[in-house]
């Protein structure tokens, strides 16, 4: 009940940072705002509150103006070590700065002495991208959960056909899947990332004109 109670202050309070912050929201916004503030989680689903968690990142980097993708990764016991979102867009373009990778930044930064990440499980609102697949490969971390798919633009449902056979020897003994939630947060986490999705797409586009 503990560790729960530190999701949920961990999201409201970061929830309530863009009420505070944001006087001009936008409708989209409010809304899975509210959906995130007032939804009540189905604990009968294994992964039901670290996906709700992640989801809340990724609309906080709607918020900020970036794609909206949330990331959490925990350790052997259930304890949250690091979290964020996706930040290619703001503050300033990087273009590497996907949610995974702010969070397996934060994480290897913060703890250079630790050698076997097998005991941890990374979340992510969204289905990984190429670069983050291969990352969290080359990371050792064991299970890596995804609670919304990503169609277009997603690797691990792709992972057999499509990646090197180097990087799925690599990858054996890792679990790249769907995360155990509610049906109602998979759909959020699509939904709060086609909020931004084709607007910063364009952008990037724009980049090579």
């Amino acid at each position: 009940m503990k560790l729960i109670n530190y999701i949920i202050e961990l999201g409201k309070n970061n929830l309530r940072d863009i009420i505070i912050s944001d006087n001009k929201q936008n409708a989209n916004i409010t809304y899975w705002e509210n959906f995130l503030s007032e939804y009540s989680a189905n604990r009968d689903y294994r992964d039901e509150d670290y996906a709700w968690l992640s989801c809340v990142f990724a609309l906080k980097a709607v918020y900020c103006g970036n794609f909206g993708v949330g990331s959490i990764l925990v350790d052997s016991n259930g304890e949250i070590v690091s979290f964020g979102h996706n930040e290619v867009f703001y503050p300033y373009f990087r273009s590497d700065r996907h949610a995974e990778m702010v969070v397996m930044n934060d994480f290897e930064d913060k703890h250079k002495n630790v050698s076997n990440v097998s005991g941890y499980t990374l979340y992510t609102s969204l289905e990984s991208c190429p670069m983050c697949l291969t990352r969290l490969i080359a990371s050792g971390i064991k299970k890596i959960y995804h609670v919304g798919a990503d169609e277009t633009g997603g690797m691990t449902n792709r992972m057999k056909e499509s990646m090197p056979e180097a990087w799925l020897e690599l990858s054996r003994g890792q679990d790249f899947d769907q995360a155990v939630c509610s049906p109602a947060l998979s759909n959020a986490a699509t939904e709060i990332f086609l909020l931004t999705a084709y607007q910063l797409y364009a952008k990037l586009m724009s980049r090579r004109v």
